[in-house]
């Protein structure tokens, strides 16, 4: 009797049991609109390209003294197109664009003074409008492979867009 009680509850676990959701994160190649979805924000995001640069207005190298000065700025040319957001401000806060190489170093974004910068677009980026801007990073170790959107305060991976491609020369 207490085997078929157990069995009984058991099988009513299963069935009742929710399905796993696949937490989903779009992953794509340099140029790709990927769509995020994250905190009542959708928004078709496009990075366009990762090149080395001047140092904008307002830029310091940073880093290990040992590398500060080995790399240099580089800058990443980002657009947001905003379909749904609960405040206009809200990606400036949600958004992270980290520069991250083949072997695991990730370069958070840097402040900078830049008349471009993403980080000053996306304060007013409202329902409807699409911001254009530049992520810059102090890349000193190993070039960057990957362009990874993260939430700044969970660190969770919104999207991903690849620069090189698994069985080609690393840059």
């Amino acid at each position: 009797m207490l085997a078929l009680v157990v069995a009984t509850l058991a099988m009513l676990g299963v069935a009742v049991a929710p399905p796993a959701a696949a937490d989903v994160n779009p992953i794509g190649n340099l140029g790709d609109t990927l769509r995020v979805e994250y905190r009542g924000i959708v928004a078709d995001v496009t990075v366009h390209d990762v090149l080395p640069t001047d140092p904008p207005p307002g830029y310091a190298p940073t880093g290990s003294p040992r590398w500060r000065y080995e790399g240099g700025p580089w800058r990443a040319g980002v657009t947001v197109h905003t379909i749904q957001t609960p405040a206009p401000y809200a990606q400036s806060l949600g958004f992270a664009f980290n520069g991250v190489t083949p072997y695991g170093d990730a370069y958070a974004p840097k402040a900078t003074d830049a008349p471009d910068a993403l980080q000053y677009a996306l304060l007013n980026a409202p329902a409807g409008s699409t911001v254009n801007g530049a992520v810059y990073w102090q890349v000193y170790r190993d070039l960057v492979t990957n362009v990874v959107l993260l939430d700044p305060k969970t660190g969770e991976h919104l999207a991903q867009w690849n620069i090189w491609q698994p069985g080609s020369p690393l840059p």
